[in-house]
């Protein structure tokens, strides 16, 4: 090969080297400095609905539902607070930004029957982001502005979480008691008749299990005849277990058909209440 042939060799091998170099540099520059083009996603932050929160104290609390609105600036939550036996604390609520932990600000009670909240929350601006409503448990003699930083620490029950992203919207239009209450009612609604509905499917499941050893014992009675003595002295005896197993199953079923009727009148009424609130 010609020295000339050889230098144009080496310098595109080189040339190579060189470009490919200098593709894992800007690579490595592009990855390594990407967090500050990129926002990081921040995970989001919100407290379940309808699920209940059973806290240190004994109580229960449960969040029904969250909403804001966007015009009014307004943000309301619907809670119920479930005492614990003998408690006589005073509940109070106060809200903070993500953005300003420190920085509590009072909370609207808008509505409050026997364990049933409604609070608002005014000039929450559009991009809140996350905020989180702090529920403390205080003596009546206490004053939540006069309480230490530790107690207020030791005062708080729990905090409940919303997230901007997924906050639903709504029209903070009405803020009667009527309207409170019938919001409510059809909670408890919703949530008798989802109660119903897996009581009437447990029913029924329990009933198929009943028909099955029901065949069972048939079938096992079906062959004792055709067998020997020492043979149907077993069999008999899982004849025997069938019909106890029979007889657990149907006081478990009464149970549940008893629970089905109550959940049924418990629905009845709950309906009722909603015409009378509707009038």
């Amino acid at each position: 090969m010609r020295p000339k042939t050889r230098r144009r060799l080496t310098q595109n091998v080189s040339r190579f080297y060189l470009g490919l170099g200098v593709f894992f540099v800007i690579g490595f520059l592009f990855f390594g400095t990407s967090s500050f083009f990129f926002a990081e996603e921040v995970p989001v932050n919100e407290t379940p609905v309808n699920e209940a929160i059973r806290l240190s104290n004994g109580e229960v609390v449960t969040l029904h539902a969250w909403s804001y609105d966007m015009d009014k600036r307004t943000m309301r939550i619907r809670l119920s607070l479930d005492d614990a036996p003998g408690n006589t604390n005073d509940h109070v609520f106060r809200s903070v930004y993500k953005a300003r932990p420190d920085s509590e600000k009072e909370v609207v009670l808008l509505y409050k029957r026997n364990d049933q909240y409604v609070l608002e929350l005014e000039n929450v601006p559009n991009d809140f982001d996350q905020l989180a409503v702090r529920i403390y448990g205080l003596d009546a003699s206490q004053s939540i502005d006069a309480l230490t930083h530790e107690e207020r620490e030791n005062g708080l029950l729990t905090s409940l979480y919303a997230d901007r992203r997924t906050i639903e919207q709504a029209n903070h239009s009405s803020s009667d008691e009527t309207y409170s209450t019938r919001l409510f009612v059809e909670d408890e609604l919703t949530e008798t008749e989802r109660q119903l509905e897996k009581a009437q499917q447990s029913v029924e499941v329990q009933r198929q299990q009943i028909k099955r050893l029901d065949r069972d014992k048939e079938e096992l009675e079906g062959e004792l005849p055709y067998l020997s003595l020492d043979e149907q002295v077993e069999q008999e005896n899982e004849i025997f277990d069938l019909g106890r197993k029979r007889d657990e199953l149907t006081l478990e079923l009464e149970k549940l058909e008893q629970s089905v009727k109550a959940l049924e009148e418990k629905q009845d009424k709950l309906r009722v209440r909603l015409r009378e609130l509707s009038i």
